[in-house]
């Protein structure tokens, strides 16, 4: 059977997706393009999967091709292996409003997928964590240790398409700083999945990697950001309340005995928390966070201007912060507000500065207006009236 499937912008209306599945690597699948394909892989661990049920290991490849399907959502979808767990499909496409997709045979070749081993017996955690590297994901780890408790940290690299070797570098140091557990997945990346798109599946494939990532440790319960919601015009398939009910029931039925939680940290009161366990944990945090959205080729350029104009603030700021984005900003109000000691000499002059910077950049910038939180907005305004 010949069809036509679409790549680049016309690939928003393609009818039919081809879904191919490696011989040699069972969590290797590519979507066919005419002059693209389109990849999700997990390279590394090579071992993937290991210790867990053939069950949980089809919920992966179907997870995965789920990510793959996410920023088109085609009619027809064509797969050169067995496709089990269609209803993560059919739920996602019904949360969008789509008719349930066909799924059907290429030929009569299929390619059988190796089912992973048994796993050794590894150190038993009860909690793993997904960890970026951000401010979230160190909270998360922040408060499992204040609670004498040790988590597993999950990193997912190559979930993002900019700044993972950052992110990977840092989420290995900050757990290798605190005695934390720490594993990282790499995924090979193509997905063309990005933006808006990712939101559709990126938290279920992320809790998904950490929860078989996790099964050699007999994690019972896995963290990831939280912020859900019930209303599908806010929220998207992989951030609603009821699709995560849902999901947590299938794990469970394919013997994963694991449950996701989302955690919400909350906004700029975060980074006081954090200065608090900081002090209560004696340990170092923030200055770790991977924070930045910048690229690497723009952060010297604006962080001569914060050397200039707040020097003191520059000089006590982590040099992989630029000092300019919304998340770097974000951290600098909140170790202002809640009185980092590392900020203790920081002038008055130099704290107006940076709030009337930080309206002229909101003014400069509307397009970041859906990044500013309340919390921003209101710890903003008050630490403006701070004399």
């Amino acid at each position: 059977m010949e069809f036509i499937v679409y790549d680049s912008l016309e690939r928003k209306n393609m009818p039919n997706a081809e879904i191919i599945l490696s011989e040699r690597n069972p969590f290797d699948l590519t979507l066919k393009g005419v002059d693209k394909n389109f990849r999700l892989a997990i390279e590394e661990p090579t071992g993937f999967g290991r210790g867990t049920t053939k069950e949980s290991q089809d919920l992966m490849r179907a997870m995965m091709t789920a990510h793959l399907l996410a920023p088109t959502m085609p009619e027809n979808i064509y797969t050169n292996f067995d496709f089990h767990f269609s209803e993560l499909l059919d739920a996602m496409y019904e949360y969008y409003g789509k008719k349930k997709p066909r799924i059907m045979k290429i030929g009569e070749g299929r390619v059988q997928p190796k089912i992973a081993g048994e796993a050794d017996p590894e150190q038993s955690l009860r909690v793993a964590t997904s960890h970026s590297g951000g401010l979230d994901s160190v909270y998360r780890i922040a408060k499992l240790l204040e609670n004498k408790e040790t988590p597993l940290a999950v990193h997912l690299r190559n979930l993002n398409f900019k700044g993972n070797a950052w992110e990977a570098e840092a989420s290995r140091e900050q757990c290798e700083s605190w005695g934390v557990p720490y594993l990282q997945v790499k995924l090979r990346n193509s997905s063309g999945s990005t933006g808006f798109d990712t939101m559709k599946t990126r938290d279920l494939l992320l809790a998904l990697v950490v929860a078989i990532q996790g099964a050699p440790n007999n994690v019972n319960q896995v963290l990831i950001e939280g912020g859900m919601g019930s209303d599908p015009r806010n929220y998207h398939f992989s951030e609603s309340i009821e699709v995560w009910s849902w999901f947590n029931g299938l794990l469970k039925d394919i013997g994963l005995d694991v449950e996701v939680v989302g955690v919400d940290p909350g906004d700029i009161e975060t980074i006081g928390e954090i200065i608090d366990l900081e002090k209560q944990l004696g340990i170092t945090i923030l200055p770790m966070v991977q924070n930045c959205f910048s690229a690497p080729f723009q952060m010297p350029n604006n962080r001569r201007k914060w050397e200039r104009e707040t020097p003191t603030i520059a000089q006590n700021s982590s040099d992989h912060w630029c000092g300019s984005c919304h998340k770097c900003r974000r951290m600098t109000l909140g170790r202002l507000f809640y009185h980092d000691p590392r900020l203790s000499g920081v002038s008055g002059e130099e704290r107006g500065y940076f709030v009337k910077d930080t309206y002229d950049w909101i003014r400069k910038y509307p397009h970041n207006a859906d990044l500013l939180s309340e919390s921003f907005m209101t710890h903003l305004e008050l630490l403006g009236g701070i004399n």
